[in-house]
């Protein structure tokens, strides 16, 4: 298992209704600043200003920049704005345009930077523990450090080439990640980035095993449509993990029971995607996906008006390992009409096959 796939798991574009919280942003914030993106005129600030186009914020215009603005608030260890975007995003029932929740980038570049600790980090989150407590995000920013730790000490190498005192430090410092988990007062219990990270430390901790599937069951009721949650599990059941594609199916159709309602098939595809578009020794035709499901899937996503040239070119690829050349066409040719971007690029064997005079 390496850190890149853990670090993928924010990138989704569905979400459906999601619970509401028993305690929403943390009362007393700091006092209101600019962000440095922020480029309105300063007549915009008046209290008296006209609520004018130019005078729109629009700090949050899409998960990837969202993800990019949190990680420069982190990286040049701006506390006071760091707190503003937790509040702005951490707890927010909002979506970006393509699904997402806004929390779903928040925790994103939390994940990506406070994994990889250095210093800087240490200081910016022990700060965040005497402002916060640990009635926030504090408490999640901690156990990431730890999380951190346990990755740097073991390594992203295969199991043996890991030494014995590495794997101790690894075991260590993912019980203190799951141990200061534990320690969230029960409002943060309920926050999605919360089981993401208690559900994957769960899976990589032996003696959490009995715990798996409780967490699963309990985060996707509370959150049925963030998809990361299926997404951990079904990672996990692979077979190089002790477990069997037969599991990872019936994961992603608990998404797709817990889901169909609103999104039809679409989180029984996107579930399969995430495991299979960064890494994996295998391809979906070696799973025991259903691919007529799967291709209903890509349907109500399109439908919904949820896909883009990236999205629609990892589900050709899957059309292609399936053979499924009439279904690799139409998803080749959505991809190139999302796309802003075609230049030269090298050749493309599953557009190779997808155009294959028959």
């Amino acid at each position: 298992m390496t850190r890149s796939f853990w670090v993928f798991l924010g990138l989704i574009f569905l979400a459906g209704s999601g619970p509401v919280l028993s305690q929403g942003p943390i009362p007393g914030g700091p006092p209101a600043k600019r962000y440095p993106w922020d480029q309105r005129p300063l007549k915009c600030f008046h209290p008296s200003a006209p609520p004018v186009p130019q005078c729109r914020s629009n700090d949050w215009p899409s998960y990837r920049e969202t993800k990019e603005r949190v990680s420069r608030l982190l990286i040049e260890e701006d506390f006071a704005l760091v707190q503003k975007a937790e509040q702005d995003l951490g707890y927010s029932q909002k979506r970006f345009a393509t699904g997402q929740y806004y929390f779903e980038a928040w925790y994103d570049a939390l994940e990506t930077q406070l994994s990889n600790p250095n210093p800087r980090f240490y200081q910016l989150v022990d700060a965040w523990g005497k402002a916060e407590g640990k009635d926030g995000y504090a408490v999640i920013a901690e156990a990431l450090l730890r999380y951190g730790e346990a990755w740097r000490a073991r390594g992203g190498g295969v199991a043996g080439t890991v030494s014995p005192e590495a794997w101790s430090i690894y075991g260590r410092k993912l019980k203190e990640a799951n141990q200061v988990l534990e320690s969230a007062p029960a409002q943060v219990k309920r926050l999605g980035a919360w089981y993401a990270l208690k559900l994957r430390i769960a899976y990589q901790l032996e003696g959490e095993k009995a715990s798996r599937a409780r967490l699963l069951a309990a985060g996707t009721d509370l959150w049925p449509d963030y998809v990361p949650l299926y997404g951990i599990a079904m990672y996990m059941s692979q077979p190089r993990w002790g477990g069997t594609y037969k599991d990872v199916d019936a994961i992603a159709r608990t998404a797709y029971e817990k889901s169909k309602l609103r999104w039809g098939a679409s989180l029984y595809s996107m579930s399969y995607r995430l495991i299979f578009t960064i890494t994996c020794d295998c391809t979906i035709a070696d799973t025991v996906v259903d691919w007529n499901l799967m291709k209903q899937g890509f349907r109500d996503i399109e439908m919904q008006g949820g896909g883009d040239a990236e999205i629609w070119s990892a589900y050709a690829n899957f059309a292609c390992q399936m053979r499924d050349r009439q279904e690799a066409r139409r998803l080749v040719e959505l991809a190139d009409k999302a796309s802003t971007d075609r230049g030269a690029g090298p050749p493309d064997p599953c557009r190779e096959f997808a155009f294959k005079a028959t």
